[in-house]
């Protein structure tokens, strides 16, 4: 998935949420285990690299399940990729901020 799509999928749902309501969406589909642990260790690999990561989504997204998605459900997918990047994300560095212990 080329990063013009991925900035065409987050501006198609950014639009949505401006205009709340204008479009019936599914909500209750979820298309990401929160219990993921394959994703998790992607992410602690990708804030491991000494070079930040330009695009992190391109990475932690799964092309093939993409592909066979029709619009809105590549939208769902970027927003909770998204969503749960961050959550990690914040966790991880949570998690080694605690570990350094100042003396």
């Amino acid at each position: 998935m080329g990063n013009n799509m991925l900035k065409v999928l987050a501006m198609r749902a950014k639009n949505r949420l401006v205009n709340k309501g204008n479009s019936y969406y599914d909500a209750r589909i979820k298309v990401i285990s929160n219990d993921d642990t394959d994703f998790v260790e992607k992410v602690r690999r990708l804030l491991e690299e000494e070079e930040a990561c330009r695009n992190p989504l391109k990475i932690l997204m799964d092309e093939k399940k993409v592909s066979k998605m029709d619009e809105c459900g590549k939208e769902r997918y970027l927003l909770q990729t998204m969503d749960k990047y961050l959550r990690v994300k914040e966790q991880l560095e949570h998690e080694h901020n605690g570990d350094t212990v100042i003396v």
